[in-house]
């Protein structure tokens, strides 16, 4: 299912059959270095390590405190940084323990922002917080796909109900693919989903 997904989007595993096309261009016609430059992901397990909020940001990139606040700001992190007394050199407990969940959700989009990526994959990044980190969080997602190819990978219909696509999984498979107007006209499972959800 969704894992599989992300498992071929970043070319963990070639497709057996058909292809996966990103502006029209075959992803197997790319090399493995371009594609995955080209890709952030955000998960719901958030990795923060024991350094300033700045390096924590541009892990992995050259740090440049202009793009750190960039990212921040995009991700609507940048309020609660700046209320921090060190602001972006503020250095963060291991495991982001001195942040809220919805803090860390925000730190880790920051992080996948930092590189400008051209695609961005969401793994079930509000399923472990409050409605009201969720809510800042999906206005963030929907903020942030707007110049690119996102996907986002969710249980919460919440979060995904502005989409222009929407996949729905069963048993590994797609079962229905539509918006969601589409879908609930069309789509027994999706009504189930979304009767259930109270949306």
């Amino acid at each position: 299912g969704k894992s599989s997904l992300i498992n071929l989007l970043v070319r963990f595993y070639d497709s057996s059959a058909g292809k996966i096309t990103f502006d029209n261009i075959d992803i197997k016609d790319l090399s493995l270095k371009t594609l995955r430059e080209n890709i952030s992901i955000v998960t719901q397990r958030v990795y923060i390590f024991n350094d300033t909020i700045a390096a924590n940001v541009s892990y992995g990139e050259e740090l440049d405190d202009l793009k750190v606040i960039e990212a921040l700001k995009q991700a609507h992190a940048y309020e609660f940084v700046l209320s921090m007394k060190k602001g972006i050199n503020t250095v963060l407990d291991e495991f982001g323990t001195n942040l809220s969940g919805g803090q860390r959700q925000r730190i880790a989009i920051a992080r996948a922002l930092y590189k400008n990526p051209k695609i961005l994959i969401l793994d079930e990044a509000t399923s472990a917080l409050d409605n009201k980190s969720e809510s800042l969080i999906s206005q963030v997602i929907e903020e942030v796909s707007k110049d690119r190819i996102t996907f986002v990978i969710a249980h919460r219909l919440s979060t995904i109900r502005n989409a222009s696509k929407i996949a729905l999984f069963k048993n590994g498979e797609i079962v229905d693919i539509g918006t969601q107007e589409e879908l609930l006209e069309n789509s027994t499972e999706y009504q189930r989903l979304y009767n259930s959800a109270n949306i």
